[in-house]
């Protein structure tokens, strides 16, 4: 019994190993031995509360999966703000699984810096999962996904994967991309990212304008992103990021629910509330490629503005937009030379001045919307182009109001308002087009101003 007793306890000073399915299994005492992890094996950490002194160096790890037990590994409290003093850092490793990490950078003895010391780093990996993880406390970033080089597509971080992993309380931004192609982030709650700009809860944002895509193939979806002092979700400009899903996310009290400088980016199907200024924002620049992005059948409820665009060939569809102070839809032409868009199928409600409102916007589409108790405007169209079918607008001060553009005003619906459709001449564009068809029903004042300047037929007024 005694030689049994001592046999035992040489083999877990030693650290035990077996074989499950076709990783061998390894115990270790301390995170820091993770970095003797060899490939094919799944190394567990003996579940306890342990302090780092400096990161865990995860070097040319191939196959290699890591449990950590629910353990907390945090960074000590003397630790500088830097480089080599991040909790994990990975790099050229490929097909590594993380999984029941508590991570816990110290920022309140340690600080916030701009510097490179993020909870989690990885930079010209392949196949990396983390899950089943909380990361907190981080004094820059709780996860970057970078190049090994800058502007050498060849060293960025592709096929990664994370769900299931709660971010708290990070400096800066609670994951930042990069430089990435093919990213999923699934399953997230990120909340409170705060101290460094941009704070937000997910930025993709390249340091490098070049190459072209910076990040592609990015998929976002069913998270919960709270209480971030920048934006929920962002996508930068920089390097023409594209394929971009954003989907299923609830989002609540961030300054911007969604900014997206992305192209070929849809943002569908998500509930964003309580946003400072835009519930999404989407935003092309002149040196950029046509964006086409799509929003689609997002629910927003509480912003000074709950849809803002500024792009060409978009799409806007389906969105229910509530109790916004400024606009439900605000287009605007000045930040871009060409701007194209179609708006279908929204509703709009409770918004104080304009349902939908565009401003020196080229070409728009904005059909079968329903905008109710808008204190200003229904729809406004301003120094444009507009196609207005089939929209019904009600309870608001004036159903359409038309400066300076050409359009074509067919087949709506307006109800219960002070005036029907006021014309403006402009400073850019002469009064022109088209009005027929339409029904107005216990309107005041049918027209206002410069109405001649439109051909009219066909049109039916219900007292």
């Amino acid at each position: 019994m005694k030689s049994t007793l001592i046999v035992f306890i040489l083999f877990t000073m030693i650290g035990c190993t077996s074989q499950v399915g076709k990783y061998k299994v390894r115990y270790i005492y301390h995170p820091s031995e993770f970095e003797n992890c060899q490939n094919g094996e799944k190394c567990i950490l003996v579940k306890g509360d342990y302090t780092l002194k400096k990161s865990i160096q995860l070097l040319n790890k191939r196959d290699v999966v890591f449990d950590a037990s629910s353990s907390t590994i945090k960074m000590a409290a003397n630790a500088p703000v830097r480089n080599g003093y991040s909790l994990i850092n990975m790099r050229d490793c490929n097909q590594l699984s993380f999984k029941g990490f508590i991570l816990d950078g110290n920022r309140d003895a340690r600080g916030c810096e701009e510097n490179y010391a993020h909870s989690v780093i990885m930079v010209n990996c392949s196949q990396i999962q983390i899950s089943n993880t909380t990361i907190r406390n981080s004094v820059v970033d709780g996860i970057l996904i970078g190049a090994g080089t800058e502007g050498d597509t060849s060293t960025y971080c592709r096929d990664i994967s994370i769900e299931n992993v709660k971010i708290e309380s990070s400096c800066r931004n609670g994951i930042s991309i990069i430089n990435a192609f093919g990213v999923k982030l699934k399953q997230l709650q990120i909340s409170n990212s705060n101290g460094l700009s941009p704070a937000a809860g997910i930025d993709v944002e390249s340091d490098l304008n070049l190459p072209t895509p910076s990040n592609k193939n990015i998929v976002i979806t069913d998270c919960q992103i709270t209480d971030n002092k920048g934006c929920g979700i962002m996508t930068s400009q920089k390097g023409s990021p594209e394929n971009i899903q954003i989907a299923n996310n609830i989002i609540v009290n961030c300054e911007i629910g969604i900014f997206v400088a992305s192209k070929k980016t849809k943002v569908e199907n998500n509930i964003i509330k309580n946003s400072f200024t835009f519930g999404i924002q989407s935003v092309r620049y002149d040196n950029e490629d046509i964006d086409f992005n799509e929003i689609t059948h997002n629910v927003i409820e509480k912003a000074k503005v709950g849809i803002h665009y500024s792009g060409e060939k978009g799409k806007i569809v389906g969105n229910k937009i509530i109790t916004v102070s400024q606009s439900g839809i605000w287009l605007n032409g000045n930040t871009v030379n060409n701007t194209s868009v179609l708006i279908d199928s929204n509703e709009v409600t409770g918004s104080v001045e304009f349902g939908i409102y565009a401003n020196n916007f080229g070409l728009s589409e904005i059909s079968n919307n329903t905008v109710s108790s808008a204190a200003k405007e229904g729809i406004s169209v301003i120094n444009g182009k507009s196609k207005l079918m089939a929209n019904a607008i009600s309870k608001s001060e004036t159903g359409f109001n038309i400066t300076g553009s050409n359009i074509e005003l067919s087949r709506n619906i307006v109800e219960s308002c002070q005036t029907g459709v006021s014309a403006i001449g402009g400073n850019k564009i002469s009064l022109s087009g088209k009005i027929y068809q339409n029904k107005f029903i216990k309107v005041k004042n049918l027209w206002f101003g410069d109405i001649n300047k439109f051909a009219r037929e066909a049109n039916e007024e219900i007292k």
